[in-house]
């Protein structure tokens, strides 16, 4: 993209003949080597675009081929050119080009090939940085060149050719955290943030800059008055608006980001006053005029329907939109950019003079009104849910319009003796491009090919709360496998085979085609996201007359434990210590859901669900009448809620489901004493208890007597592999109090001898009861789901022995030990005290090792 030289203050607006002229002169001198970049990648994604199974991820590969690659070269190759002229800088930013050009391309490769062929997120991570590093050199450039300069009529123009820089730097940073997956709660956010920064930052202000300065070039006429005026005006709100919008998106505060989007909207429209004067002083006569107008349209279009949805749908909208619009805008605006500054660029510097610029032209120029309306009908098809055969037709219209012009600026980069034969070429290549195109997009059956070493078959797969439907398929050894995944279910989902090649993120009612590629081997497919695999979210692909797909263990999963092995050093207990009710009658508490690795054994550590990072979750307690007010705040990877039993509220409100990110406020008041579990409620309701979603709530019973020592106990099951499979048999791996096996033999509970003790106990289950009995003393009060069993004094001289409870149910006993030593507690249910379902109170004396309470 290249512009006419503007003159210093003081002279006059230069003829077009005259830009011309001083632009070849400033040209470098490899002006066929520079455009070969943007040209060669051109081509490459048109090869992409018809290559279909070919290629991994083709849709993904062409798009950003388009973007990252053409697109990203010609803005650092020609911006900096651009800048010079326009400052009359005694530099003209080509100090270290070559270097920022080879940082760029080896950082675009790694960042295509990491993605496209899956390899490690650190590959596409490094190739984000080195991207970010050379364009961050390329924007110190611009500065040294603003430091430097004499100044001129459009010289505030660089300005957007700064703010560019840093939204790709923005926008390229975000894409690094988006495939090293290193914040997966907030991967819409960088999704769509990443997408705003680098298509309207990175792409937007560079073509709405440039074509202050381009479009009279382009149309052969002189630069309007104020356009000047109106540049330094436009930059401010363009910039200023992508930075509310794209910070609006990352903290998802729609406000913020809508206002921001509208701020920018606002000066693209401010820019089309220029344009519109500009062609209304000489309409558009020319290939590369026609296509700027409507890459123009098409922007205006994109910020007009994408500021309606942001403001309408919010996040999730935007980032439809993104998914389903990104090839349309790619093709309408970025893509007839590059053709429409390429047309009217390679002549100038390739031409060598008047003669030579009028023959390149007309080469570029051929059947330019039949490739344009192509190109445009193609796009506006695109844009249209229509699907099936018209998305094949908008894609032949696309490659025969987009095609033929990058077959035809490749020939203007050959010598003279080979370039009488590129529109031959076109002819043939461009029917053949198409014709590829349609075959790999026609449907194909859904049975195994009879050549099964070149076949392809596709199977489509739904995903629900939780299941993948099929569970079980299996195809020929050598087969191409496409899977056309839906996601029926309400939560995000995602499918990737062996964990690693599929589809993103999918949200309730999306879908994705991915590409699995050439089957040879028995794999596995699951669900990435949290622990929806251990759910039964898993597809088994086999291979006819093969071995059967073996599913791997997943982490932190088939680990066992033994009575004899002792805690991790940095390992430290579940205080069973209880304070006592907090003053004041309301009580406002914020519990943030976190997944981390926990400890729950000595040796053995895996991944849990918590409330407040431990389990179980924070002990509450109340009296009764007492106003809890809970926050909710789900910093997790999955949708998770929570459930007070000990409150009365319309479950579908209160204890619905929220997405990672989000938060809620629950609001209850305790109307009745007890031992209330709390635990997550959402889908399944097994697994997120299982996995340590749970926590108790105590009301006080009006009139409880003082204690010496109240201590809590929360009874629970530990399935070591996290399958539901498991959770369903009722097979734990461990029974534990307060989260860990052996808990409070490791670390006992001291008492002093006399002390009058309180126990409350509750069951979170979730499948097994309990029966909390403490060796060699009695209970002379026990209190059981809201009622007195036994109470000391009352004058019948009865004890208890054990306190029994059902999932999900508690109470308390006292009791008082007068006699130094060690004292057991146990459940009762002698299977579950044996899984680890034991502790020690120690009366009198200090603990033999571990840890101490």
């Amino acid at each position: 993209m290249s512009v006419p030289v503007v003159p210093p203050p003081g002279r006059p607006v230069l003829a077009p003949s005259t830009a011309a002229r001083q632009a070849h002169a400033v040209r470098s001198g490899r002006p066929g080597r520079v455009n070969a970049v943007v040209v060669a990648y051109l081509l490459a994604a048109v090869v992409v675009a018809v290559s279909g199974d070919a290629v991994p991820a083709p849709r993904w590969l062409a798009l950003h081929l388009l973007l990252l690659g053409a697109a990203t070269n010609a803005i650092v190759i020609w911006s900096a050119h651009f800048a010079g002229a326009l400052l009359h800088s005694r530099g003209n930013g080509r100090r270290g080009e070559p270097w920022r050009l080879a940082t760029l391309n080896a950082g675009a490769l790694l960042v295509l090939a990491g993605v496209g062929w899956d390899l490690p997120a650190y590959v596409v991570a490094g190739g984000a940085a080195l991207v970010c590093a050379a364009v961050l050199a390329h924007l110190v450039a611009l500065l040294r060149l603003r430091a430097g300069s004499l100044g001129g009529p459009l010289a505030g123009a660089v300005w957007f050719y700064v703010g560019s820089a840093v939204s790709l730097v923005v926008g390229g940073a975000l894409g690094g955290l988006l495939a090293t997956e290193t914040w997966p709660a907030l991967h819409e956010r960088l999704h769509v943030a990443h997408a705003h920064a680098n298509l309207l930052g990175w792409v937007g202000l560079t073509v709405v800059g440039t074509e202050f300065m381009l479009w009279p070039a382009v149309l052969r006429t002189r630069m309007v008055d104020g356009a000047a005026v109106v540049a330094r005006h436009v930059v401010v709100m363009m910039s200023a608006g992508l930075t509310l919008c794209v910070a609006g998106l990352l903290v998802d505060v729609r406000p913020v980001a809508v206002a921001g989007l509208a701020v920018y909207a606002g000066g693209v429209a401010r820019s089309l006053g220029p344009f519109l004067r500009t062609a209304r002083q000489r309409p558009p006569h020319s290939a590369a005029a026609w296509m700027l107008a409507a890459a123009t349209a098409w922007l205006v279009v994109a910020v007009v329907i994408d500021l309606v949805v942001l403001a309408l749908s919010g996040l999730e909208g935007a980032l439809d939109l993104f998914d389903a619009g990104l090839p349309v805008l790619a093709v309408g605006f970025v893509g007839q950019v590059l053709a429409a500054a390429l047309t009217f660029l390679l002549p100038v510097v390739l031409g060598g003079g008047p003669e030579g610029n009028r023959r390149l032209t007309a080469v570029l120029d051929t059947a330019w009104p039949a490739r344009t309306a192509a190109l445009n009908a193609g796009a506006l098809l695109l844009a249209l849910p229509l699907g099936g055969f018209a998305d094949l037709a908008a894609w032949a219209l696309v490659l025969a319009g987009g095609g033929s012009f990058v077959v035809l600026a490749a020939s203007v980069l050959l010598p003279d003796r080979r370039r009488r034969l590129a529109w031959p070429a076109a002819l043939v290549l461009v029917p053949a491009l198409v014709v590829v195109a349609a075959q790999s997009a026609l449907p194909r059956p859904d049975s195994a090919p009879s050549a099964p070493t070149t076949g392809t078959r596709t199977v489509t797969v739904r995903l629900t709360e939780f299941a993948v439907t099929p569970a079980q398929i299996s195809v020929p050894r050598g087969t191409r496998l496409r899977l056309d995944v839906r996601n029926e279910g309400h939560l995000t989902h995602d499918l990737k085979v062996d964990g690693r090649r599929g589809t993103h993120r999918l949200r309730a009612h999306q879908s994705q085609t991915v590409d699995v590629g050439v089957i040879a081997a028995p794999a596995i497919a699951w669900c990435t996201i949290g622990a929806h695999r251990q759910a039964g979210m898993q597809l088994r692909i086999d291979v006819d007359g093969g071995p059967a797909a073996v599913p791997a263990a997943a982490a932190g999963t088939g680990l066992a434990w033994r009575p004899d092995a002792v805690p991790s050093p940095d390992w430290r207990p579940y205080d069973a210590r209880l304070a006592p009710a907090p003053g004041g009658r309301e009580h406002r508490v914020t519990v943030r859901v976190e997944e981390r690795d926990v400890e729950v054994a000595p040796g053995v550590t895996r991944r849990m669900w918590t409330f407040g990072g431990t389990v179980p979750g924070p002990v509450l307690r109340g009296r009764v009448g007492d106003l809890f007010t809970v926050t909710l705040v789900n910093g997790g990877t999955m949708a998770h809620s929570i459930d007070f039993h000990a409150s009365e509220v319309a479950p579908d409100r209160a204890m619905r489901s929220i997405e990672p990110g989000e938060s809620l406020t629950y609001q209850f008041r305790a109307a009745r004493a007890g031992v209330w579990m709390y635990h997550c409620g959402t889908a399944p309701l097994l697994q997120h208890v299982a996995n340590g979603m749970y926590g108790a709530l105590i009301v006080d019973p009006p009139g409880l007597a003082e204690v010496d020592r109240e201590l809590v106990l929360v009874q629970s099951e530990l399935y070591l592999d996290g399958t539901l499979e498991s959770m369903r048999a009722a097979r734990p791996d461990a029974v534990v109090f307060n989260g860990y096996a052996d808990q409070y033999r490791h670390a006992p509970v001291h008492v002093d001898p006399g002390d009058r003790v309180r126990i409350w106990v509750l069951d979170a289950g979730p499948s097994d009861g309990s029966a909390f009995h403490v060796v060699g003393a009695q209970f002379d009060t026990a209190y059981k789901e809201g009622s007195y069993l036994l109470r000391a004094g009352d004058g019948t001289a009865g004890g208890s022995q054990a306190l029994d409870l059902a999932p999900s149910q508690g109470g308390f006993v006292e009791l008082s030990l007068d006699e130094p030593g060690t004292y057991p507690f146990v459940t009762h249910r002698l299977a579950d005290a044996s899984r680890g379902a034991t502790g020690l109170l120690v009366v009198g004396e200090p603990a033999a090792a571990g840890h101490t309470h």
